[in-house]
């Protein structure tokens, strides 16, 4: 019989609840078991008090329990909001996690990330817009056989589980609200020209404005080096070189914090936003509900990204065999704000009144 000293074993809690050792560990870290035997453990787990140790779990499958998350930038709204939802599924697992971001003060280096595989100090990596030159880690966390998931990259091999969003939809419902107000000259301003969700996106804003007979024009389509905002405020520098009467009534912007950068330029040279010039953006970062005027954007649900990503990774860790290819795609709901209005000159037509379509 126990001491009141001995604190109860995972085998005591599967000896009361009648069930095997493994299905109690699938409780405790989210697997998959009925209703009726979850509630039963559960039970069992609160009656007597027990509670999991990380580091006997760790020593008995020989992981290091912590994940490794890399990024181009551990910086800017759209990482964070991926970290958010990323931490609520690690907390839910006692589970850490090592950032790596692989551009630090402008110099591309990935011998941290490179370290985390070498050294085996990972169960898993978790790769946020993984692109080519991140195939060489790639090849090493694979000859490892350490597991990885992949957020939004931007590469088209098979990389196993993928999480992403609907680019192209969310790229066609921006073109069908600009040519509601009229809009008949619409630029796109990219992030990476490389990059598979700028792609999506143009490709589903150019089939909107197809539907309504209008061609966009090749010097209306550009790419910058980045997603960051100085990459969107380049752009604007270079939009207010052309005369007025070559200038697009809107621009769709490669994400948020471009969109930003880009409205900030316009507004210093005295352009009116919507006004003048209607611009919308993609992602729905925290910042773009608080500039003025409020950016119109296609919403990334970055939580629910970092969550599937994580939750994934874990399940594959725990079952290498489960780590079969799949791709799970999320919509992006387009919230209407004040920076895009009616074209300049169009007769007739009214901003839609609704919040989000």
């Amino acid at each position: 019989m126990k001491s009141k000293l001995e604190r109860p074993t995972i085998g005591d809690v599967a000896s009361k609840a009648r069930v095997a050792p493994t299905t109690v560990s699938r409780v405790l870290n989210g697997g998959y078991v009925s209703a009726d035997v979850r509630a039963r453990v559960e039970k069992v787990i609160k009656t007597l008090g027990y509670v999991p140790s990380p580091t006997a779990r760790s020593l008995k499958y020989g992981r290091k329990g912590c994940l490794g998350v890399v990024v181009e930038s551990v910086h800017g709204p759209w990482f964070m909001g991926l970290l958010s939802g990323m931490e609520e599924e690690l907390t839910k697992r006692r589970v850490s996690v090592l950032l790596g971001g692989l551009v630090v003060h402008g110099r591309y280096d990935s011998s941290t990330v490179q370290s985390w595989i070498t050294e085996r100090r990972v169960d898993g990596l978790v790769f946020a817009r993984y692109t080519r030159r991140e195939r060489d880690l790639l090849s090493s966390a694979r000859q490892a056989q350490i597991p990885m998931t992949f957020i939004c990259p931007d590469e088209t091999e098979d990389l196993g589980f993928v999480a992403r969003c609907r680019n192209f939809e969310a790229g066609r419902a921006v073109g069908q609200h600009l040519a509601e107000l009229g809009h008949r000259r619409v630029a796109f301003v990219g992030g990476p020209e490389a990059s598979i969700d700028a792609q999506d996106r143009l490709r589903g804003l150019k089939g909107a404005l197809d539907e309504v007979g209008v061609t966009m024009r090749p010097d209306d389509v550009t790419f910058g080096p980045s997603y960051e905002s100085e990459a969107g405020a380049q752009a604007a520098r270079e939009y207010l070189r052309r005369g007025v009467a070559n200038r697009p009534t809107a621009s769709v912007v490669g994400n948020d914090a471009m969109a930003i950068g880009f409205m900030r330029e316009l507004l210093k040279a005295g352009v009116r936003i919507p006004e003048e010039h209607s611009v919308a953006g993609f992602d729905g970062v925290e910042e773009g509900a608080r500039f003025w005027p409020g950016l119109t954007t296609a919403e990334q649900p970055m939580e629910q990204l970092g969550r599937a990503a994580v939750a994934a990774l874990l399940d594959r860790i725990d079952d290498p065999e489960s780590d079969v290819a799949m791709t799970v795609e999320y919509p992006m709901p387009l919230s209407l704000r004040e920076s895009t209005g009616p074209a300049p000159g169009a007769s007739g037509v009214k901003r839609p009144r609704t919040a989000n379509a």
